[in-house]
């Protein structure tokens, strides 16, 4: 005759692991995943369409329109974004980030979109006139859409950590010598998980067969953080920043600076690894609409001189 048993199991989980880059104003990541770890540390990653609001263009109404996204790389970031790009159409816009860092995988996705897009990107910060100095963007510039008027500026912006990842999506990519780029090691959190079972199961000839396994209880026994990476890692990096045109020098820089610290990448050094695609800063590449192939963005942002008007010589 088969018998019934309904027993209670401890199991050891498998290591959860977060992987991600701490920028170097953030604290130390201390929780299970990437997303829990971000949401004490800073605030994620909002992106914007901002409508150009610049003296330039203001009353002939042609200022520019571009994507911010500041803040810190979370796990959903990449959705929110392509909600954006979805709701934009076929709009091709760039994107304007300011990030101290955070998710590394959320940052590559988020690449790879922006890639797939042909979206041009610069470090540069967005600052509304309805808005205080200290807060460059705030509730009282939004409107009904949640789009902002604005302008950009480059003071002040950084793309840290797991930001110069998502960077590298761009087709242009350029950063002012008053923003900062950098990068240092990746940091991964195992986290460790012991987890409770009620197994029922019946024996039949002698041979066990389980018929249900719930889960009953979870205990969280410890986590410790290791900046060393597999293989596979390595190679997914690797692999990425070769997808990206980036030298994969730039791989080494972040293995050689420890996660407190931050290495700073000169503008002419981030050309040189092909970070950035020329020298030109934020603003020059909203306005830089409309350009010829293999036009640097510097010539395109500059408008060309007006034609001389011919003297009329009365009778």
């Amino acid at each position: 005759m088969p018998f019934r048993i309904s027993q209670q199991l401890v199991a050891r989980c498998c290591r959860q692991t977060s992987w991600f880059l701490a920028g170097i104003f953030l604290l130390v990541f201390s929780c299970m995943s990437a997303e829990a770890a971000g949401s004490g540390v800073g605030q994620p990653m909002e992106f914007l369409l901002v409508h150009g609001d610049m003296a330039s263009c203001r009353e002939a109404n042609s200022c520019p329109d571009w994507i911010s996204a500041e803040g810190q790389i979370m796990a959903d970031s990449p959705r929110k974004l392509q909600k954006l790009l979805k709701r934009l159409g076929g709009r091709r816009l760039p994107i304007i980030v300011s990030s101290p860092g955070g998710d590394v995988r959320a940052a590559m996705e988020m690449a790879y979109v922006i890639r797939k897009q042909k979206l041009a990107i610069a470090v540069g910060r967005t600052r509304s006139r309805d808005c205080p100095y200290a807060e460059p963007i705030c509730s009282a510039a939004r409107s009904k859409d949640g789009s902002i008027k604005g302008e950009t500026f480059s003071v002040g912006s950084i793309c840290f950590s797991a930001c110069p990842l998502f960077f590298a999506g761009g087709v242009q990519r350029v950063s002012s010598p008053f923003a900062l780029l950098g990068v240092h090691q990746i940091t991964t959190t195992y986290s460790e998980v012991r987890i409770r079972y009620r197994t029922e199961y019946e024996t039949v000839n002698g041979k066990r067969k389980v018929l249900s396994k719930q889960e009953i209880g979870r205990q969280f026994v410890g986590k410790y953080d290791t900046t060393k990476l597999g293989r596979q890692q390595r190679g997914r990096l690797t692999g990425f920043l070769k997808k990206m045109g980036v030298d994969e020098s730039l791989f080494d820089l972040m293995l050689g600076t420890q996660p407190a610290s931050i290495h700073l990448i000169a503008q002419m050094d981030a050309l040189k690894l092909r970070l950035t695609t020329e020298l030109a800063a934020a603003d020059q590449l909203i306005v830089a609409r409309d350009c010829k192939d293999r036009q640097s963005i510097a010539d395109c942002a500059t408008p060309p001189p007006a034609a001389a008007v011919p003297a009329t010589v009365g009778e």
